[in-house]
């Protein structure tokens, strides 16, 4: 069973690998967002993720990251782990067979549901895919999040992604 500490490193590792590695057109304003849960995760203090102000790997500080990652496991528990990536038609177009990706589709949230979490819930139903996208909204950019069983698998996902794109002129 992995600590919070053995969680941390993986993030931190990863996190190191896609800063050096991705390419640049794959980040969003404000960063990759990032996180690895522990498992069993219920809560999000039972979430790390990256603080893209310092770099840092913290416990329970990206709401969004979390909520994200505890609806995701409790459809498939060993998914702990996904990371938000800067989204375009073009970029869409560079997902590989290897990915099997889905829209999350942004209806109107039933009241006490956030919009986030519904269009992820609804895209969970039937197993989790490999990426899952948000549709954009006039509040919010279009965001793509790759989810894997852990870090080190969603660096290489980004990484592998970042080559299909270096093809491209986006």
């Amino acid at each position: 069973m992995q600590t919070r500490e053995d969680v941390a490193q993986a993030l931190q590792e990863a996190a190191a690998i896609i800063a050096a590695e991705a390419d640049p057109r794959l980040v969003p304003e404000g960063g990759i967002r990032m996180g690895y849960a522990l498992h069993g995760a219920t809560t999000p203090n039972d979430v790390c993720a990256v603080d893209n102000t310092s770099a840092h790997v913290r416990f329970g500080t990206d709401a969004g990251v979390a909520r994200l990652l505890l609806t995701i496991i409790r459809h498939e528990g060993c998914l702990r782990s996904a990371a938000a990536v800067r989204c375009t038609t073009e970029i869409l177009r560079c997902i590989t067979d290897d990915l099997a990706l889905d829209g999350a589709p942004y209806p109107d949230a039933p009241p006490g549901t956030g919009t986030m979490d519904w269009g992820v819930e609804s895209c969970c139903r039937d197993g989790v895919p490999d990426a899952i996208y948000g549709q954009k909204t006039d509040k919010k950019d279009l965001i793509l999040w790759i989810i894997a069983e852990n870090p080190a698998n969603i660096a290489r996902n980004i990484i592998m992604l970042s080559g299909c794109i270096s093809y491209t002129s986006l």
